[in-house]
């Protein structure tokens, strides 16, 4: 069977969220889904599938820039 191609948990939804340690605004939008990464890992794995974290797009950026990774 085929699965979800991404998802998002724990995402923050306020402008540059991820500037600080902790938000100190109000999200542009209200997450109802207020499950923990964790938690939404076991429930895939309840349903035979296998969470896959990706997140090595920027090196291949910093590379192709001339950076090192």
């Amino acid at each position: 069977g085929l699965g979800i191609s991404k998802m998002s948990a724990g995402s923050r939804t306020t402008v540059g969220g991820y500037g600080e340690a902790e938000p100190t605004t109000e999200g542009q939008f209200e997450v109802s889904d207020q499950r923990s990464v964790p938690d939404v890992c076991a429930m895939l794995r309840t349903r035979g599938l296998m969470p896959v974290f990706k997140n090595w797009d920027s090196v291949f950026r910093d590379a192709e820039a001339g950076g090192d990774g």
